[in-house]
């Protein structure tokens, strides 16, 4: 029969998941309370979080979001971070983590969206765009069109002008000049 306390601890991961845009799990034994809050304080400067759960509720909630192909890299002691919005910085803060020399955070491996990524794979999502980046990306697609839209249309109006001028020029006598 499960307790009140895992029922809302459950409750708690599922929200998080039917939230986060990444998902990195990682082994946490060999850290110490101080680099643990350190990696914490880090994430939350990017949006994300690392919380320390059991791996049935994992499992219990990544199964109410449909996320149970995480299933696989839930073994041992697991610390897992939610990315929320920008999964490039909290991507990047991990994997500095994960390649420290003192004491290097190890990585199993991840979801991005519905996909499974192995330890290695959270390099590549690293080099994805920023929000930042890929918003800038969006509006520049769109508005190169629609400048060249515009000097089409102010083309086309300048062009017409030009001939009416070319026009009132060839009707008006030769030695009359405006």
């Amino acid at each position: 029969m499960p307790t009140e306390r895992k029922v809302a601890t459950v409750a708690e991961l599922t929200e998080k998941m039917s939230r986060m845009q990444l998902a990195v799990i990682t082994d946490y034994r060999g850290m110490t309370v101080a680099e643990l809050t350190g990696l914490r304080a880090k994430l939350r400067e990017s949006g994300a979080e690392l919380i320390v759960a059991k791996n049935t509720l994992l499992l219990i909630a990544a199964r109410e979001t449909g996320y149970d192909a995480m299933e696989s890299l839930l073994a041992g002691p697991t610390a897992i971070a939610f990315a929320y919005d920008d999964v490039t910085k909290a991507a990047k803060v991990l994997n500095d983590a994960a390649k420290a020399t003192a004491r290097p955070l190890p990585i199993r491996g991840g979801m991005l969206g519905k996909n499974v990524f192995p330890a290695d794979g959270l390099e590549q999502v690293t080099k994805l765009p920023s929000r930042e980046q890929a918003l800038s990306q969006v509006v520049g697609l769109v508005q190169s069109p629609l400048s060249g839209v515009v000097g089409v249309l102010n083309a086309a109006i300048s062009n017409v002008v030009y001939v009416v001028q070319a026009r009132i020029d060839q009707m008006q006598p030769a030695g009359d000049a405006a």
